[in-house]
């Protein structure tokens, strides 16, 4: 026997698809986001540091 769901119940569940799929997507950005490896801990993305100085060798300029 069958119950036919009512509006509160499918609104539930699809509230509860949505939380999931939200938090799904969170969780893969933390893992893209804390990245190990082997063994060093860095962020992607992460801004290159400062430079501090520039250079001439063999008459190409570089910055270091």
């Amino acid at each position: 026997m069958e119950f036919p769901m009512s509006d509160l119940t499918i609104m539930s569940v699809e509230n509860a698809r949505i939380k999931m799929a939200r938090a799904r997507k969170e969780l893969e950005r933390a893992k893209i986001l804390d990245t190990n490896y082997r063994g060093v801990h860095y962020t992607p993305g992460s801004a290159a540091p400062a430079a501090h100085g520039t250079f001439v060798y063999r008459g190409r300029t570089y910055t270091k």
